[in-house]
């Protein structure tokens, strides 16, 4: 089962609904920016997931002026969606998105960067608190001639790094419109323009957003990072 957990709400949300699961999809995650964010929607979502026979999840991207500024909008939102994005590419606002289990994703750590805006250190605080590095098939779309070069060059680096600290990956569409939403077939042929093989493309559509999803539902019972919760449960 393929999902996407990057669609951007707005005022075409059941044509995008509509086209998702025509491509193939089975799940989606509807994304909201953290400048304009709604809680009310969220019930209109559950409408939706009945009526369209998919799984439609809550999500929030959140763009920081600064680390202390991302810190009180992780604690204000987190509880509120079953997705929280980070908006990456500096610095500091990546070490910081890395470094806290509370992000699901950060996407575009390269954003506006020479480089791919992971390294090393970077890479092994995503991977112990399994923050997934998004590969945003929008901004390959909408680059052109050297910058899609450039971007190609950049999710490389990413994948090289990948492939030494397992970090999660997920590929997403950041779709705003119907024109940005592919087939998860058409997604892996794309992916591998740039060295991504098959099974880790397939992945990052499958395994990589069931597991945020997981524990996304299982985070009320978390005590600490690794430590649940399990006598509420059983009770």
């Amino acid at each position: 089962m393929y999902y996407d957990l990057n669609l951007k709400f707005n005022n075409n949300l059941e044509e995008l609904l509509n086209e998702s699961r025509r491509l193939g999809f089975s799940g989606v995650a509807i994304i909201q920016s953290s400048k304009k964010f709604k809680k009310d929607y969220i019930h209109d979502l559950k409408e939706f997931k009945v009526a369209k026979q998919m799984d439609i999840y809550s999500g929030v991207e959140i763009a920081a002026r600064s680390v202390n500024d991302l810190k009180k909008k992780i604690s204000s939102l987190r509880k509120k969606v079953d997705v929280l994005i980070v908006q990456g590419g500096r610095v500091k606002i990546n070490r910081a998105a890395c470094e806290d289990p509370r992000v699901d994703i950060i996407s575009q750590p390269n954003k506006k960067r020479r480089d791919c805006g992971l390294n090393h250190i970077l890479s092994k605080e995503a991977a112990k608190n399994q923050v997934a590095v998004e590969i945003n098939i929008n901004s390959i779309l909408q680059s052109r001639y050297s910058y899609r070069s450039k971007l190609f060059s950049q999710y490389r680096d990413i994948l090289k790094l990948h492939e030494k600290f397992k970090f999660p990956i997920i590929i997403t569409s950041a779709g705003t419109s119907i024109y940005d939403l592919r087939k998860p077939r058409d997604i892996i042929r794309l992916t591998q323009c740039f060295g991504m093989k098959k099974h880790d493309s397939v992945n990052s559509m499958t395994n990589s957003p069931t597991n945020i999803l997981k524990r996304s539902k299982i985070r009320p019972e978390m005590i600490v990072n690794g430590v649940r919760d399990i006598c509420t449960t059983d009770n």
